[in-house]
């Protein structure tokens, strides 16, 4: 009983999901890969930005950066590296410019997301593109005609 129970589960479950990938139109689609593209590029220019910060700042190597970074603002961790008072600054300097950018990915997801698709549509298109192969397909035809 238990098996025939969650056979039909599975078939029902197969049969709401492309009912819902029916329901996905291609403008929907098109404004999440917008979103989406507007996110790559806000995150892909936080290393760019982190590596000019610290060629700009006098004394500070990517690796010392990294050491610094390692210690999570931790104030045992950094006495434990030696951190100066200055690196300290600059490390909070830099993971404030870092959380910037994170947050206005964020924030650009939620606004497409209610303003543009709809926050169901798109919780339904995210999951849709991870198990169902035909709406990946038409996702990227679609994300590739706007590179």
């Amino acid at each position: 009983m238990k098996k025939l129970m969650y056979f039909l589960v599975f078939v029902i479950g197969i049969g709401f999901a492309n009912a819902q990938d029916d329901e996905i139109t291609d403008a929907e689609l098109k404004a999440y890969a917008i979103a989406n593209a507007g996110v790559k590029s806000i995150t892909s220019s936080i290393s760019p930005m982190v590596n000019d910060l610290i060629s700009k700042q006098e004394g500070m190597t990517g690796q010392r950066f990294k050491e610094l970074q390692a210690t999570d603002g931790d104030a045992d961790k950094l006495a434990g590296i030696e951190a100066q008072e200055w690196e300290i600054k600059f490390l909070d300097t830099v993971n404030d410019e870092i959380d910037e950018r994170k947050q206005a990915a964020k924030d650009l997801i939620n606004i497409m997301a209610k303003y543009a698709i709809g926050s169901s549509q798109y919780k339904a298109i995210r999951s849709g593109l991870k198990v169902n192969a035909d709406l990946k397909a038409r996702y990227d035809a679609i994300a590739a005609k706007m590179e």
